[in-house]
């Protein structure tokens, strides 16, 4: 194993000294900037390449109740299939990650509400609004008008990679991530990620939020029963 490099214990040493609302703020500073680029690219090309928002006005507020009742439905389905998965999967995983699972607390209702105003709003507007109609945009360029269902597909698919990959740096925190672990990562959320930008395809924006959110929702029920 490599020594840890003495300027990032110096760095890791002076951002443990500031205050802990100094130390909150830059926490989230990087997400802000995050969102606030999602939101840009999202407004600046969803509606060039077919994607649409109820909040951007550029999709129809009448009927939204069925579309949304999928999704909340899909997402809630979701969470708990995530959850099972993961007790099917552990085994696989080594002692560290069970060991992780076994201290992890069980959602709390503060916890639960930051999973889903963070993953339903925040993660949302990042991964499907801003970088999946990027992709769409600039994958359209280059593909015939035949071609179309592979561009979406692609960048449904692409976007969900970039979601998934997104979880790893809070995972390696926890712990040492083996190949086992990174591939469970990449696939669990790959396969949320799929069904989130589907539905913002299919519907609009706020169905990929309603199942995001829904997703923490069936997961907290599911570690509950």
């Amino acid at each position: 194993m490599r020594p840890i490099p003495s300027a990032l214990l110096e760095a890791n040493a002076a951002l443990s000294s500031l205050p802990p609302p100094v130390l909150s703020a830059l926490m989230m500073l990087t997400p802000l900037i995050l969102v606030l680029i999602g939101t840009a690219l999202g407004a600046a090309l969803a509606h060039r390449v077919g994607l649409k928002s109820i909040l951007a006005g550029t999709a129809p507020a009448s009927g939204i109740a069925r579309p949304l009742f999928h999704a909340v439905a899909i997402g809630f389905v979701l969470g708990g299939a995530i959850v099972l998965a993961d007790g099917v999967l552990a085994p696989a995983l080594g002692d560290a990650w069970q060991q992780l699972r076994q201290q992890t607390p069980a959602p709390s209702g503060s916890s639960l509400a930051i999973g889903v105003l963070y993953g339903g709003i925040a993660e949302e507007i990042m991964m499907r609004w801003g970088l999946m109609s990027l992709l769409v945009w600039l994958l359209i360029k280059g593909i015939p008008n035949g071609g179309r269902i592979f561009v979406y597909w692609s960048a449904i698919t692409l976007a969900a990679l970039a979601f998934g990959a997104a979880h790893l740096p809070a995972l390696a925190a926890e712990l040492v991530p083996t190949p086992a672990i990174i591939l469970r990562t990449l696939l669990l959320n790959g396969i949320a990620g799929m069904l989130y930008g589907w539905l913002f395809w299919r519907y609009h924006l706020e169905a990929s939020m309603a199942a995001h959110a829904a997703t923490h929702l069936g997961m907290a029920a599911a570690l509950m029963v």
